[in-house]
């Protein structure tokens, strides 16, 4: 493979593995079809209501409900 090329493609990957900047976002804008715009305010705390620990996202399961695979083979 070319030496150029090669620089070249390793180049084109470099944002990738950066991933994207952090921006903060204050406000959403969307355009109308007139040619103006309506900026709508972001909350930066988040949504409203009382703030829920890591328990809600994982699932619920029992011991007893699981399959459980063969390994006495």
């Amino acid at each position: 493979m070319n030496r150029q090329l090669a620089l070249f493609a390793a180049l084109a990957l470099l944002p990738a593995m950066l991933g994207p900047l952090e921006a903060e976002a204050r406000a959403l804008v969307a355009p109308l079809c007139g040619g103006g715009a309506v900026s709508i305010p972001v909350a930066p705390d988040g949504p409203p209501g009382p703030v829920q620990g890591p328990c809600c996202a994982k699932g619920c399961h029992t011991g007893s409900s699981r399959k459980r695979l063969d390994r006495t083979q």
